[in-house]
């Protein structure tokens, strides 16, 4: 609904600068003819294009920023992996009771690692289509 509103309202306004231009051509006509009227909005239309392919040329040849390199979220992911990881090896798997694993999750996870190594055989061993002769 909220976009059907914008695009009614901006469909209205261009309209509205229709007739607002329709009205300044025909203020031209009444006071210095139709020539003149056809040439001041026609040189104003002109002159609006060029601007917009200066204005759009020169933002186009502007370099784009850097990248930004996600270290911080990355150096998260590393703390947050490996203080687990770690606490793991140094206690013990039988030091943590809440660290059990479910059969189900142990199921998935093996299913996941058959499925990323048959896709990385897949991948390696990948068969290219025969020539037909």
């Amino acid at each position: 609904m909220a976009y059907g509103a914008i695009a009614a309202g901006a469909i209205s306004l261009l309209v509205a600068i229709g007739f607002g231009i329709g009205a300044v051509f025909y203020l031209i006509e009444m006071h210095y003819g139709a020539r003149a009227a056809f040439a001041g909005t026609g040189g104003f239309f002109l002159a609006l294009g060029l601007i917009g392919l200066v204005s759009g040329r020169v933002m186009l040849s502007r370099s784009a920023p850097p990248v930004p390199r996600p270290r911080r979220q990355m150096e998260m992911v590393k703390r947050a992996i490996a203080a687990p990881v770690a606490t793991r090896l140094i206690l013990g798997s039988s030091a943590s009771g809440a660290a059990r694993v479910d059969p189900v999750t142990q199921s998935l996870a093996a299913a996941a690692a058959v499925l990323l190594v048959g896709w990385v055989v897949a991948a390696r061993f990948k068969r290219r289509p025969r020539d037909e002769d």
